[in-house]
């Protein structure tokens, strides 16, 4: 999954019968900022699920597999789509916030006899 910010909207009078109902839209991978671009723009379609609009800060899945699973059809030519829309997140300030939280941090500890 990718956090991207929706940045603009794709018109077409005329597309492939499977996309009929979704919206193609323009998103712009950024950083954990929410601000700063990551990368480059690439198409996703939204189904109507999220319906997303610009401004909008959403997580997009950008492989076939998944998208098509979500589509429910092998044949559907679509590459990404978004999949939730974005309230908000919590990101530690740093990795100390994260130490003793993970499973594999536990099993280890466990091993080291600090457990």
């Amino acid at each position: 999954m990718r956090l991207c910010r929706i940045t603009g909207t794709i018109v077409s009078s005329v597309k492939n019968q499977q996309l009929v109902g979704s919206r193609i839209l323009i998103a712009q991978p950024v950083d954990l900022d929410c601000v700063t671009p990551r990368g480059v723009s690439f198409l996703v379609t939204d189904r109507g699920v999220v319906q997303a609009g610009v401004g909008d800060l959403v997580l997009t899945i950008q492989e076939g597999g998944g998208v098509r699973i979500l589509y429910q059809d092998k044949t559907t030519p679509v590459e990404a789509v978004v999949v939730a829309a974005v309230d908000e997140f919590d990101v530690p300030s740093s990795w100390d916030e994260l130490e003793g939280l993970s499973t594999l941090e536990h099993a280890r500890a466990e091993q080291r006899g600090d457990a």
